[in-house]
Order: structure tokens, then C-alpha cells, then sequence
């Protein structure tokens, strides 16, 4: 007796912690991280509903298109979609499962203008989203110079723009693999499904803390996540600690370019800058993304942003000082 009443206890506690969940990416809808994160999520008991571009989108930012033609003029990503297919579409035993052939910022407006008031609205079934969540990424995505310009993060401040919490999570597992090929829940050393568990477990976490709140996260706020190498990768990390962090600070930087006079040709790297080590807002005493990934052993970076870009009140007077005879003429 005391058995059945535990297990009904957990069952009602799993059905009350149970969520809508919005899932995008930019590496495609067929990538293993995306998929083994589908499907953790769902044996977690969340409603999932996957939306993803067709093909690899990484590096688009915030760029938001759509699909300019009915088909595909090209195959998706992997080969998984075909040209002359639909140029939207869902796989076929799976209808929370959706590609477009756009980018990931256009991916989550696909889902919340289309998927859900149209397609599934059609089908009797009225859709409220708790959360979005993009990623896992394979590769990582940390400090200002790559949150402009990651896809992942693209659709992560495309859906906070619409007044949805969202979350952002990248990996080290920078392989760009099929799920086809790659995807195993079992293997406890598979990096896709290490990071997939790491994300259950924060999205419990936030939904845990909600409690009776409307609201995961305060309006207009996101979360970027960055998950060190684990498994295969580094078979000593496969539980990596949490750590709260900031955008900016030691070590943050952005996407450059170097010539090459004896090729006579550009490549471009990573590099650390000036102004993305300055702290004007929040918590100064925090590391930076790009510290803890970069120089601790085994462990998450998490840090939260606003989408307000104003300045602070005092900066904006020391502009407007400087422009007074402008405004005043």
C-alpha cells in the first residue's frame, strides 16, 4: 500500500511538472543533439514539439527569412529531405517533429504562426508554450561577439522578443552528425545524450522553481547555456558542475578575420576584445563564459540575458551631453 502511494504521488508530481516546450536549433532538424533532446525531454514527460530549419543554419544570427517557393530547390541537410519535397513538412509518424526551410530565427515564428494556430488548431487542440529551448548547438556559443552571431541564439532572443522564456544550450561536440547515424539513448558516454540529460535537468529544475509563478523566467530575460567536452570527448566530465556566469568579462570575444600574405587569403578565428571584457550591468564579480569553458575542469557555463540593449541611466545621460546641441536646436 505504502508502494502504490509513493508511485501515485510521483506520477501526480510528473503530470503537475509536465510542460509545452518549443524545440529549434541551427543545425537542423536531422542533428543528433537536437533529437536525443527531443526525446529525453519527452521521457521526461514534457510535450515536445520539435521545429527546425531543413538545413544547416549555423552562423545566421538573428536573420530571419522564409521559404521562398512551395518545394525545396535544393536537399536538406544530410540528405534527409530531397529537392522537389515540401518545402515545410513533418516526418511521417511523428507530427511534433517539423523542418522549414528557413532560418532558426524564422523556425520558431514557422511554429508559433503556423504549427500551432493552423496545423494543430485545425486538429482540435489549443497549444500554449511554457518554454522555447534551442540547441543543444554543436559547437559551442559563448560571450556578446557569438551571441550575435549563432543561430541558436537567434531563435533563443527571436522567441524572448515574443514574450517567451527561453533558453539557449551548446555543446563541444562539434561533429555535425545525422541522427540516423549517431543517435543512441543507451550509450552513457554519447556526448548528444549526456548533453540531452543536462538539459532535462535544468529545464526540471526552472519548471520546479516556477511553482504556481506563470513564468519560467522574467519577461524579456533568456538564459545561454555552454556544456564543456563530456564522454568520448572527455571520459573524465561526464557530470559537469553548474555555474553561474556573465556574457562579457576575461577572456570573452567574437569572430575576427587574418589575412594570409603567403596564400594571400582570409581565414577566421576566435579572438578575445577589448570592449567585450567591460561590465556595465548585472553581477561584475561573475566569470565570464568563455573563463569557465576555456580555463576550470568540467563545468556548465549559465548565464542570463536581458533584451533591453539600452545603457545604463547614467551612460545615456553622458550621450545625451555630447549630443545636447542636436536635440536642442
Amino acid at each position: 500500500m505504502q508502494f502504490k502511494t509513493s508511485l501515485a504521488l510521483f506520477t501526480i508530481a510528473a503530470t503537475a511538472l509536465a510542460k509545452t516546450i518549443l524545440l529549434s536549433n541551427d543545425d537542423g532538424w536531422a542533428s543528433t543533439n537536437i533529437r536525443a533532446t527531443y526525446y529525453q525531454l519527452k521521457s521526461a514527460g514534457h510535450d515536445v514539439y520539435l521545429v527546425a530549419p531543413v538545413s544547416q543554419r549555423s552562423g545566421w544570427g538573428g536573420e530571419f527569412d522564409e521559404p521562398t517557393s512551395p518545394t525545396l530547390d535544393t536537399d536538406g541537410e544530410f540528405g534527409y529531405v530531397k529537392a522537389g519535397a515540401p518545402s515545410w513538412g513533418h516526418e511521417i509518424d511523428d507530427d511534433h517533429i517539423w523542418y522549414v526551410n528557413g532560418t532558426p530565427a524564422s523556425s520558431v515564428a514557422f511554429a508559433l504562426k503556423y504549427v500551432f494556430p493552423y496545423y494543430f488548431a485545425e486538429k482540435g487542440e489549443n497549444i500554449t508554450v511554457d518554454l522555447v529551448v534551442a540547441g543543444p548547438n554543436e559547437g559551442t556559443n559563448m560571450s556578446p561577439g557569438f551571441f550575435t552571431a549563432s543561430g541558436t541564439m537567434g531563435a533563443t532572443y527571436n522567441a524572448v522578443y515574443r514574450g517567451y522564456p527561453a533558453i539557449s544550450f551548446s555543446g563541444s561536440n562539434s561533429n555535425n552528425s545525422f541522427f540516423k547515424d549517431s543517435l543512441d539513448l543507451e550509450d552513457k558516454l554519447e556526448p548528444s545524450t549526456i548533453y540531452a540529460n543536462l538539459v532535462v535537468e535544468m529545464v526540471n529544475q526552472l519548471f520546479e522553481s516556477q511553482g504556481e509563478n506563470t513564468r519560467t523566467l522574467p519577461l524579456g530575460v533568456g538564459l545561454n547555456v555552454n556544456f564543456p567536452a563530456v564522454g568520448y570527448l572527455n571520459e573524465t566530465c561526464n557530470s559537469p558542475q553548474w555555474v553561474y556566469t556573465r556574457l562579457t568579462g576575461e577572456y570573452a570575444g567574437g569572430a575576427d578575420m587574418y589575412y594570409n600574405e603567403t596564400s594571400n587569403s582570409f581565414v577566421w578565428k576566435p579572438s578575445t576584445m577589448s570592449a567585450l571584457s567591460v561590465c556595465y550591468n548585472g553581477d561584475c564579480s561573475l566569470p565570464s563564459e568563455n573563463l569557465i569553458l576555456g580555463y576550470t575542469d568540467c563545468a556548465t557555463s549559465v548565464s542570463a540575458f536581458s533584451i533591453d540593449y539600452d545603457v545604463t541611466l547614467g551612460m545615456s545621460n553622458e550621450v545625451t551631453s555630447l549630443l545636447q546641441p542636436l536635440f536642442s536646436s
